[in-house]
Formats: structure tokens, C-alpha cells, sequence
């Protein structure tokens, strides 16, 4: 998969800047992968992409990522998040985006991984970073702190799903995706496509645009549903002026409860509680272990006896 196309990168529509960092990298001509992947991603399209180089799937993604801030100009909360499952990978990954961006587009890139204390990395954050690349347990950790804000995000990067899979960080990266806006742009790359891998795009990916992977081979997946059964709505009351949003109650929930972000229905913000819809399997499990659950600072108090009757 890694081999060269008979074009250039200024065929695929890149702006100046960027061409201009592939070329200080001696990056002429982009492989037939990149040439198939990048313009829909340049297009705003999800992306699903099989490569076994990870060499070629980091310029796939950082690309994109670089042309949008180029065009939207940076912002105080990220543009972008890149999720790799080992640390190796994910220092790997902030190296690649660092080489591409600290060539004239000055994007701010922050490496969130394991092996340095979490506290290290609040500082950039606060301060403003375009592009932030790490792994789930340590992206998610900083996502559950308030550290990193991703409500707003534009771009959300699957790296090696295939290896996110594997180990069992499925569940981190779906709390992670649950946390970011619909209207999110997601990229998924992967070296292999097992049966979990396109379930995992099936859910999450909108119409996505294919390099490497046959439609049949998406399309014989069927989308993993939502959670079935009955849902109960738990009475969380934090008091009025506690100034909680949704996100904090899905937070407290998924860190406190046990439960996915993706297994959290409507949450409905009232002038002293909140409803929040869980299975109900699971609701008097999460109402125990939410008691001593602190919400933006104040004991959540859950009543039993308020949950509302499920319906059929």
C-alpha cells in the first residue's frame, strides 16, 4: 500500500503552505492510498482507511487537519484529537504532526499520552492547542478533569483501530465520541479490518468515503444498536444553581456509574434536578454508586423511589 502515484500533492488541491512542508520533508508525491483518501477528507466526508503504513496513515490524517486550520485560523479549544492506542504510537503520531505543522502553518500540537504526569499537560491546554495526539485512557482522563473541551470539536482521528480494538479501548474511545458534537468530522484508519473494526465504523462514521476497504465489506456489517431494552430516567438533584450541563451528568455517570457515554439517552436539565436516561438493568447499580458522586463540585443526590416507569 505504499506505493507512489504517477501525481503530485499539488494535484490534490492542498494550499501553498502545506505544499511547502511536504516539500521541506521531501514528500513530492503522495502514495495511491493518500491520493484516494485525502481529497474527500479535504471535502469534510468521514473517512474510513485501511493502510499498513503508518508512515502514509499519519499524512492522511495531519493534512486535513492542517488544511482546516489553515482555513478556520486556530481556536482556544482543539481543532482536532488524534486517539492511537499505544503510547509508542501516539508519540510516534505528535511527532509526525509536529514535522508537518511546525512548518508554516504554526499550529499548536500537544502530545497527551501516558508517561509524563497529567498535570504537565493542563498548562498547554489552558493556554490554547490546535491538534492534540494521544491515547484514549489519557485523552479520556483529561476529557473527565475539564481539562480538554471537546464539545466543539471539528475533527475527531480513529488511529490504527485495529490495535484500539485489540486492546480493548473500544469502550474509551466511545465515552470519548460521546463527548464531541455530531457534526464532528471522524477520520478511521486501521491496518487490518476485523469484524469489531467495521462494526466500530458503522456506528460511528456518517456516509463515510472508503480508501483500501469495499463497500460490500462495510456494508455486511450491521451498525452495533443502541442499548435495547428499558430505559429509566435517574432523579439527579445537584441543586440550581450548581451550573451543570448534560456533559457533566454523562461524565459523572460513565466515571462513577460504570456506564458507557453511548448507553446514556436524554438528559433533561431542570431548575433543581435533572432526568437522566439509563437502562434500567443497569440504574440501581449506577443510582449506589453515583451517591458519593461529586457533580461540578456538589453531591449528587439520586432518589430511588423518582425513577420514572419505563416504558414499553
Amino acid at each position: 500500500m505504499d506505493g507512489r502515484s504517477t501525481g503530485s500533492f499539488s494535484d490534490l488541491g492542498l494550499s501553498e503552505t502545506v505544499l511547502a512542508a511536504l516539500s521541506e520533508l521531501d514528500e513530492m508525491s503522495p502514495t495511491s492510498f493518500q491520493s484516494e483518501a485525502i481529497p474527500p477528507l479535504l471535502e469534510g466526508h468521514d473517512l474510513l482507511g485501511q493502510s499498513d503504513s503508518p508512515d502514509e496513515a499519519a499524512a492522511v490524517f495531519t493534512i486535513p487537519v492542517l488544511e482546516r486550520i489553515l482555513r478556520d485560523g486556530p481556536a482556544y479549544n482543539p481543532t482536532a484529537v488524534i486517539l492511537s492506542p499505544t503510547r509508542e504510537r501516539a508519540i510516534e503520531v505528535h511527532e509526525a504532526v509536529f514535522q508537518y505543522s511546525s512548518r508554516g502553518s504554526t499550529a499548536r500540537v500537544l502530545g497527551a499520552f501516558e508517561g509524563k504526569p497529567v498535570t504537565s499537560q493542563i498548562g498547554p491546554l489552558k493556554h490554547g492547542t490546535d491538534i492534540v495526539a494521544g491515547t484514549p485512557g489519557r485523552v479520556l482522563e483529561h476529557v473527565r478533569r475539564r481539562t480538554l473541551r471537546i464539545e466543539q470539536l471539528k475533527i475527531l482521528v480513529i488511529d490504527r483501530a485495529d490495535g484500539i480494538v485489540e486492546d480493548g479501548l473500544d469502550g474509551e474511545t466511545a465515552e470519548i465520541i460521546a463527548a464531541t458534537p455530531k457534526t464532528r468530522q471522524t477520520i478511521m484508519l486501521t491496518g487490518s479490518v476485523p469484524i469489531p473494526v467495521l462494526a466500530m465504523a458503522r456506528r460511528h462514521l456518517r456516509d463515510p468515503e472508503l480508501a483500501g476497504v469495499a463497500r460490500e465489506e462495510l456494508e455486511s456489517v450491521e451498525a452495533p444498536a443502541p442499548p435495547q431494552g428499558k430505559m429509566v430516567n435517574l432523579y439527579i438533584g445537584v441543586g440550581s444553581k450548581a451550573g451543570v450541563t448534560p456533559r457533566d451528568l454523562v461524565g459523572a455517570i460513565t466515571n462513577e456509574g460504570g456506564l458507557g457515554g453511548e448507553q446514556i439517552g436524554e438528559v433533561q436539565i431542570k431548575a433543581n434536578f435533572s432526568l437522566v436516561a439509563v437502562p434500567a438493568s443497569a440504574a440501581a447499580n449506577v443510582a449506589r454508586k453515583m451517591k458519593s458522586s461529586l457533580v461540578k463540585g456538589r453531591k449528587a443526590k439520586i432518589r430511588l423511589e423518582r425513577f420514572q416507569k419505563p416504558s414499553d
